[in-house]
């Protein structure tokens, strides 16, 4: 073992005076004199080192060093450049005497630094704290421990984890693996579907803590769900979720808008091009083409209209629409056709006023017409369209359905609708999903589990394809809303025994 001194004398010359006294008085160890104070290091730091054969045969080592040069090697730069600026370090900083800035007895000195000493001694306590923080890491037997240690001290509003390349993103506390990809990038934050931290496979919901690495898995087939924006604690993450829905339901508007207006050409006999719409945004008061398309799909412009504007002699013809097909129940299946969700008190029959209360919490539902949910289910935090059938009522969709690309070219069928739920009544909706599987024991009960851990039910279910290495089932699930939806796809998708799992919209 070596002992060791740190030797403080008053001026640089001091220094090297001491040395000598010190190498004529015990022998020097070869390799151990160091000489910072003609080469500092490039933090600042000065002083002389020696290790000397002392009594007994004992080694000790010297640290040799003026006040000043102490002061930096325990403090920093900063610290002693606030004490050469005449700051005080007081503890309990009231005032006068050392230390000021007029002189080594005070008074005005002390005065006019007082005001400072607060800030000085923040700055001391964040070396104090760095010092103990240090002080751990030496002392701690491993790793493990000195986080451990340590993880309570480390800026409790904030999280510091790495990429696996080792780029650290500090984020606030309770984010999750959605906040990182963002923070990382906002591509790899659109794209992401799923995550791994320190190695494993974990659901994006999943809260990061100190020290994590996280791998952030991208599909370019994905896009943000909307629910994510309430899952997400960074305002960068949560502007971008925002962004990129308004995008992706302006891109299926504008999809749907364009299929609107090609078949409305078609009914009409007429030729019919993007640049013969383009020639007349002007009399629709649109700025572009897409633009146009969107609001079409919106129902803000007839495709009429459209058609109008480009053939101003053409004259509409009316058509008879054939009724359509009566089904029952939530996804309008015919009984013994497949699957049926039966939720108690959620069903308006016909008879019920319009203005009489009803269970279905939606808002925009006219006259005394039955409802019922689209195959496939719709959530509250859907956003959703009822589409009316002439003597069957109106049927629920989410916008994303597929369906309601046969009611293109009827607008007048459609309704504006929207979720009026009430927080404080946690009532389950129907939704389907469809999950693939590894075919091995205990599959379906770990499906099962998940379902249940997560507070939502299983219905119905129904395998639809069987391999000797997967299974292909449709799942109907009752959830509180799009967000208790998200995360229960979420919690399937880290199983190791499902390979892909996705929410059907037919």
């Amino acid at each position: 073992d070596i002992l060791g001194f740190r030797v403080i004398v008053g001026t640089m010359a001091d220094c090297y005076a001491a040395v000598g006294i010190v190498h004529t008085t015990w022998p020097a160890v070869p390799g151990r004199f160091k000489d910072y104070i003609s080469t500092p290091k490039p933090n600042g730091y000065r002083s002389i080192h020696t290790t000397v054969i002392g009594p007994g045969s004992q080694r000790v080592e010297l640290q040799i060093r003026t006040e000043e040069m102490n002061r930096i090697a325990e403090f920093g730069i900063a610290a002693h450049a606030l004490y050469k600026d005449g700051v005080a370090v007081k503890p309990k900083g009231n005032g006068g005497g050392n230390g000021g800035a007029n002189g080594p007895n005070g008074g005005n000195g002390a005065a006019k630094g007082n005001g400072r000493t607060s800030g000085f001694n923040e700055e001391i306590r964040a070396y104090d704290w760095l010092r103990r923080t240090i002080g751990m890491l030496a002392e701690g037997d491993s790793p493990e421990e000195f986080l451990e240690h340590t993880k309570l001290e480390l800026f409790q509003d904030q999280v510091f984890c790495f990429t696996p390349k080792g780029r650290l993103i500090a984020l606030p506390r309770g984010a999750t693996p959605i906040d990182f990809a963002y923070a990382v990038h906002t591509d790899i934050g659109d794209t992401c579907v799923g995550a791994k931290v320190n190695g494993r496979n974990m659901p994006l919901l999943t809260e990061l803590h100190n020290g994590d690495e996280v791998e952030i898995v991208c599909s370019k087939a994905q896009v943000p769900a909307t629910a994510w924006e309430s899952m997400v604690v960074t305002g960068k993450a949560r502007a971008a979720i925002r962004r990129a829905t308004r995008t992706a339901v302006r891109r299926q508007y504008a999809g749907l808008g364009r299929r609107i207006l090609e078949r409305a050409f078609q009914r009409a006999k007429r030729p019919y091009s993007e640049e013969l719409a383009a020639a007349v945004l002007s009399r629709l008061g649109q700025n572009n083409i897409e633009d146009m398309f969107a609001a079409v799909g919106r129902g803000e412009i007839p495709s009429a209209n459209v058609v109008k504007a480009v053939y101003p002699d053409h004259k509409e013809e009316r058509q008879t629409r054939a009724k359509g097909r009566s089904d029952e129940g939530w996804f309008g299946l015919k009984r013994g056709s497949g699957m049926k969700f039966r939720v108690p008190g959620l069903s308006r029959k016909a008879g019920t006023k319009g203005g009489g209360e009803h269970a279905i919490p939606i808002r925009g539902l006219t006259g005394d017409m039955p409802v019922r949910f689209a195959e496939g289910g719709a959530v509250p935090g859907d956003r959703i369209v009822g589409i009316t059938t002439p003597g069957e009522g109106i049927t629920i969709y989410p916008i994303q359905s597929p369906a309601l690309k046969a009611f293109d070219d009827e607008p007048d069928r459609w309704l504006d609708v929207r979720w009026e739920t009430d927080p404080d009544e946690r009532t389950r909706f129907p939704a389907r999903i469809e999950v693939t599987a590894i075919n091995e024991p205990g599959t379906l009960a770990q499906i099962a589990q998940v379902i249940a851990d997560n507070d939502g039910n299983i219905s119905n279910l129904k395998i639809i394809e069987s391999a000797p290495d997967f299974s292909v089932m449709v799942i109907d699930v009752e959830v509180y809303d799009l967000k208790h939806l998200t995360r229960l796809l979420t919690q399937l998708r880290a199983r190791p025994v499902v390979s892909t799992v996705a929410r059907v919209n037919v």
